[in-house]
């Protein structure tokens, strides 16, 4: 059977408006030494944590740090949080010493409501998910091991996914020129739990 013949494209608008587009920078610091990288996740996997303006980082194959965060307001976005993060970084890591950057860039990431991914059957052989809220690296490999055992004909019952109908995000237009305030919201709520 076509794939084309066995996906619903009736669910792709409320897919799209389920989920809060945010714009996320990321950048990777010079190569860390290899004294430096073993007191700063030394087992090298990806981390991240609980703060509404989410901290994370992980290594690249060079021993590059890389980590981000988000920024609001006009200016030069990619210096203020240059200088945001390397703050950060010294204060979680203070032996991290000196910190520059080799590469930025930037890319949106899905929000939704809860902070929770979307899980959706397409069609009887169509799967997808959206809405990793920035975590998508720790996400994408068990979603995927799941996924594709419901391709191969696991029953869902027997699935480590919550399969659901899209959930639109009320007034999405609207909400979606508002998202970006949000981080003002978190900022303080973080402190607060500080």
């Amino acid at each position: 059977m076509p794939i084309a013949a066995s996906f619903s494209t009736s669910l792709v608008p409320d897919i799209a408006h389920e989920v809060m587009p945010v714009l996320s920078w990321q950048m990777a610091t010079q190569p860390l030494s290899d004294n430096v990288r073993k007191t700063i996740i030394p087992g090298r996997l990806a981390m991240s944590d609980t703060h509404g303006e989410l901290y994370f980082a992980r290594y690249d194959a060079r021993n590059r740090l890389v980590t981000g965060g988000a920024v609001i307001g006009p200016g030069d976005k990619a210096a203020r949080l240059k200088a945001r993060v390397t703050e950060r970084l010294q204060r979680l890591w203070p032996q991290i010493g000196d910190i520059s950057f080799d590469c930025v860039w930037n890319g949106y990431v899905g929000m939704t409501s809860d902070f929770l991914p979307r899980i959706h059957r397409l069609g009887p052989n169509a799967f997808g998910w959206t809405g990793c809220n920035g975590r998508a690296v720790a996400l994408t490999m068990p979603l995927g091991r799941e996924l594709a055992k419901a391709v191969q004909g696991v029953p869902e019952s027997e699935l480590a996914l919550p399969f659901t109908e899209p959930v639109t995000i009320p007034a999405h237009g609207l909400m979606r020129k508002l998202a970006p305030l949000m981080l003002l919201v978190y900022r303080r709520r973080d402190a607060r739990e500080m």
